[in-house]
């Protein structure tokens, strides 16, 4: 029996929300001693260590049809880790994962304007319902927006244009070369501002990161190998599911509860994301 194209790219984009909210538990854990820039930068070279493999079995892993676009994509990277590190280190982690949230829309935004997939009055509408999750969220005039949720913001932002420059680049380029030449990249440009705040590791600390590093491998690996096989629009409201696994995993960590607003804006923006997705498919049909 012949397996429907959508249960592969489905199944990455959950396991990659699992590891993205196991990602932010390990930051979380590792900011009260390590400053951000030093949390992208070590899991970045770890994560060059751990697939240093691929180099030995694969030659032509370091073909690509591009060159500056992946330092363009590193430099962004490193921006974007570390604006989700600095809120991570300092809100509520429910809150930032929740925040990050925009980030398919503006992904299902970015891919009608750049990437000529077509929009339809459904899209707008339900895009639309996602941004009133936002606001209710963030509360604006009713309470005082807590400074590090607008580096979650910047951090949505700045990952929208990262995915949307991945899924124009793996239309030529193997999920391998991609994930190879992004960790080359971002280890140099990375290690110019963690050296401003370096830190020697304890041992725990070279284990969190090490783990990390191995996240950020799988996690580049799966969602462009993803990115190959359906529209960006089908997989971008999988990343919903990171607010569950995180708020379940903060309790039983941190004991941090989620607001009632943030669980209602979550809820309101998981739904018109479903409905995106469920529009992208029926297209596909």
């Amino acid at each position: 029996m012949k397996t429907p194209i959508f249960f592969i790219p489905t199944m990455l984009a959950i396991f990659v929300s699992f590891l993205g909210a196991l990602d932010g538990i390990i930051v979380r854990i590792l900011s009260s001693d390590i400053h951000p820039f030093l949390i992208v930068f070590y899991r970045s070279i770890f994560g060059l260590i751990i697939i240093i493999p691929i180099f030995l079995k694969e030659r032509d892993v370091f073909i690509s049809s591009y060159r500056y676009l992946h330092l363009f994509r590193a430099f962004l990277k490193i921006l974007a880790l570390t604006s989700f590190f600095l809120a991570f280190k300092s809100v509520s982690l429910s809150d930032v994962v929740s925040i990050s949230f925009i980030t398919p829309f503006l992904i299902i935004l970015g891919s009608i304007m750049f990437l000529k997939e077509t929009p339809t009055k459904k899209h707008i509408i339900f895009s639309f319902i996602g941004f009133i999750g936002i606001l209710i969220i963030l509360k604006p005039g009713f309470s005082s927006i807590p400074d590090a949720l607008y580096w979650a913001l910047i951090g949505a932002i700045l990952s929208a244009c990262i995915q949307l420059i991945l899924k124009k680049m793996s239309n030529k380029d193997k999920p391998n070369t991609l994930t190879v030449w992004n960790l080359l990249c971002t280890v140099p440009l990375a290690f110019i501002p963690a050296l401003f705040f370096w830190t020697t590791l304890s041992l725990e600390m070279f284990i969190l990161l090490t783990i990390q590093g191995l996240i950020g491998v799988l996690n580049m690996l799966f969602i462009t190998k993803a990115m190959s096989m359906v529209d960006i629009s089908y997989l971008a409201p999988y990343d919903f599911l990171r607010l569950p696994i995180i708020s379940i995993l903060a309790f039983m960590m941190f004991d941090e509860i989620p607001s009632a607003s943030t669980l209602l804006g979550a809820l309101i923006i998981f739904l018109s994301g479903f409905l995106i997705s469920n529009l992208a498919l029926n297209n596909k049909k």
